[in-house]
C-alpha cells in the first residue's frame, strides 16, 4: 500500500475525515472511479475477548482497541498462560493495536478440560 493512501486511511479511521471525504480523496489519488468502488473497510474497534472455563466461569469483554491494555486484567492468569502457551504473543498484540489492525479471529483456544478463550478484532 502506498503513502498516500495509508495516510487517507489513517485520517478515516483517526476521525479526522468521512468516508465520503476518503473516498474521494482515493478517487483523485488513484485517478479514476475505480477507487470509489472499492471504498477501505471501516476500521476495527473493538477487541473482544472470550473465555470459557472448563468449571462453567465465563469471561466477555468487549472493549475499544484503545483500552485493549485494561483487558489483561480481566483474562485469568491461567488462561494469559494458555495463549502464551499457544505461541501467540500478546504483548506483541498490544503494541501493533494503534496500526491498522485487521478484523478477524486472533486467538482460538479449545482445551481437553473444556476450557475456550477466543480474541478477536471486530
Amino acid at each position: 500500500m502506498n503513502e498516500e493512501r495509508k495516510r487517507i486511511l489513517e485520517m478515516l479511521a483517526g476521525g479526522q475525515i468521512s468516508a465520503q471525504e476518503a473516498a474521494e480523496l482515493l478517487e483523485a489519488l488513484e485517478g479514476g472511479a475505480e477507487a470509489v468502488e472499492t471504498q477501505p473497510q471501516r476500521p476495527a474497534r473493538l477487541l473482544r475477548i472470550n473465555i470459557n472455563d472448563a468449571d462453567g466461569t465465563q469471561v466477555r469483554v468487549n472493549l475499544p482497541l484503545a483500552l485493549a491494555r485494561f483487558a489483561l486484567k480481566f483474562v485469568p492468569k491461567e488462561q494469559q498462560e494458555q495463549i502464551a502457551a499457544s505461541g501467540f504473543d500478546l504483548d506483541e498484540l498490544l503494541s501493533t493495536l494503534g496500526n491498522d489492525m485487521p478484523e478477524g479471529k486472533l486467538v482460538e483456544i479449545k482445551d481437553a478440560d473444556g476450557a475456550e478463550v477466543l480474541i478477536e478484532v471486530v
